[in-house]
């Protein structure tokens, strides 16, 4: 072995090595940010739990009777309190996907309406609070589906949000229809126009991490991408569309208990 050979042989060899080294320090500090933001989301969730429940029964008026002005104001703080709940769910799925790698989801049955209801509780009166037309609509003898209880009326209160956040005027609609994939729950607005290329690169994980020319946030939450990873992890998916106009139409889906077998 000549000498130049023998130097870039060592210069490989070393190469290798500082690589797997850097691999592996990535790999505990990720691990740490892990540990440690799975900690944080702990700790959040006792303050929501108790504001949540503490909201919940002024609107039932467990402590009496609620003062008429004093109402929108309480169930906006409602609508808030499930969003930022939502949010650390969204927070703690990513961890769990990036840092931890161990993001497990279950599947159960579920029907439309549970769906329905669970997303809807509140963001329903923040519609009208904000003087969105919003429009819901089911078609009949939709099957159960087979997908997270716990992530699917979340995932779609999160894109209704989305909506509303990017709607520029006219009504919001969710249509619920039998889908090829299962049952699709499709959001339509009017947003502001947006090339082919923008759609894709907003369902992008990393999307609204991404450095911006201007201060407009570019995603609601953690985004649509980690929405649709979520939903392809179980068993379904989020496919968005806009138009020339600026028309947008998000469609969650999730696979039917039929599709199962």
């Amino acid at each position: 072995m000549t000498p130049a050979t023998a130097f870039l042989a060592g210069a490989l060899v070393g190469a290798t090595g500082a690589g797997a080294a850097a691999r592996a320090l990535y790999r505990r500090k990720a691990e740490l940010f892990g540990r440690l933001f799975s900690f944080a989301m702990h700790e959040l969730n006792t303050p929501i739990t108790a504001v949540n429940m503490t909201v919940i029964n002024l609107l039932s008026e467990v402590f009496g009777e609620l003062p008429a002005p004093l109402k929108p104001w309480i169930e906006m703080t409602r609508e808030q309190v499930g969003r930022l709940n939502g949010l650390v769910g969204e927070v703690r799925d990513f961890v769990h996907m990036e840092l931890h790698q161990d993001l497990r989801v279950a599947k159960s049955e579920l029907t439309v309406a549970e769906i329905l209801d669970e997303a809807l509780v509140s963001i329903r009166r923040g519609m009208e609070q904000a003087g969105v037309d919003f429009q819901v609509s089911a078609a009949e003898g939709l099957p159960a589906v087979n997908t997270d209880p716990d992530r699917a009326a979340r995932c779609l209160s999160s894109v209704l949000f989305h909506a509303r956040k990017f709607r520029t005027g006219g009504p919001i609609s969710l249509a619920v229809s039998r889908v090829p994939a299962g049952v699709g729950f499709a959001v339509t607005y009017q947003g502001a126009p947006m090339t082919p290329e923008a759609v894709e690169e907003s369902l992008d994980l990393y999307y609204p991490a991404r450095v911006r020319k201007d201060q407009v946030l570019g995603a609601t939450g953690l985004g649509l991408g980690l929405i649709r990873r979520v939903a392809r992890l179980t068993g379904g998916d989020l496919a968005f569309i806009a138009a020339e106009d600026g028309r947008a139409t998000v469609t969650l889906s999730y696979a039917t208990m039929e599709a199962k077998t």
